[in-house]
């Protein structure tokens, strides 16, 4: 066990290095075990409170893959999924953004139970998020139409509160018409993290991030750039679900935001480790060595 000597300079050094970060903006993308397990997700939102006590801004987006499930299945809808995309028929939106919406009001409510401030972005007429419907290229070079499944066309970042309040944003955009789009939650999180020239964009999945061996988690790369990701995926090593979860850090660092980063969802505390020392706790990507 650690004594006062030992534990001092630890706790005076990350002290110090949260309180440089005060400030600086960071999305985290909440998905997978981290909203399954209450524990995970307690100790996760407990990780979000203390880093807002210190003045770092937090924008914190969730998805619903499995609530949405669940919902779809009780209303007797069987989920479709096209290329790894739900397909979202008027049926299925309606469950979407209902789920969507009580998910968004519970996590605003935990996260001021213990002791954060925190205000839910799901209001359909100041939502900030605009989109246009995916299509995504068939095998006949034909789009193949996905119903009402959305990209991010813009984000309105004036429509964020961030002086004194963690900014709650479900995976949804809104088309020039009004109506909801069904947007994947990663590249939610991509664009914001991009419009606000983030400091870091977090992605909270189901891996310790990016395994040499996938089967040995103490294979993690600390570090990676684009282009040795780029190289490590024609080659296989990245490879399966972990492609779509590299890509989405490609898209906020080529929105804008100065890093990315892939943690384990499943630790509670994995987001905080990587606030409070030097040694990432998963897979960090920049664009190059160098930035």
């Amino acid at each position: 066990m650690l004594g006062i000597t030992e534990i001092a300079p630890i706790l005076v050094s990350a002290a110090n290095r949260l309180r440089s970060l005060a400030g600086s903006t960071f999305v985290v993308k909440l998905g997978g075990s981290a909203m399954e397990e209450p524990t995970t997700t307690k100790g996760t939102l407990e990780s979000l409170v203390a880093l807002q006590t210190f003045g770092i801004r937090i924008i914190l987006v969730h998805g619903g893959g499995k609530p949405i499930d669940r919902a779809m299945a009780a209303a007797g809808i069987e989920s479709v999924k096209v290329q790894g995309r739900r397909y979202t028929d008027a049926a299925t939106l309606e469950i979407v953004v209902k789920v969507l919406g009580d998910l968004n009001r519970g996590i605003v409510q935990t996260i001021r139970d213990l002791g954060g401030r925190a205000e839910g972005i799901a209001d359909a007429k100041a939502f900030p998020l605009r989109g246009s419907r995916l299509m995504l290229p068939g095998l006949d070079l034909q789009p193949v139409d996905l119903g009402f499944v959305g990209k991010v066309d813009s984000v309105d970042v004036r429509a964020f509160q961030m002086d004194d309040s963690m900014p709650v944003v479900p995976s949804l955009a809104r088309e020039e018409s009004g109506g909801w789009l069904n947007v994947n939650a990663d590249t939610v999180a991509s664009a914001i993290a991009g419009a606000f020239k983030a400091e870091a964009a977090f992605f909270l999945t189901d891996t310790p991030g990016v395994l040499a061996n996938r089967n040995d988690p103490t294979s993690l790369y600390a570090h990676l750039t684009v282009a040795q990701c780029r190289n490590m995926i024609s080659e296989g090593v990245i490879a399966g679900g972990m492609i779509p979860k590299v890509e989405a850090c490609f898209e906020a660092l080529d929105a804008g935001a100065k890093r990315a980063a892939i943690l384990d969802g499943r630790n509670p505390h994995a987001l905080l480790g990587e606030f409070l020392t030097e040694i990432p706790a998963g897979t960090v990507i920049r664009k190059s060595e160098t930035n």
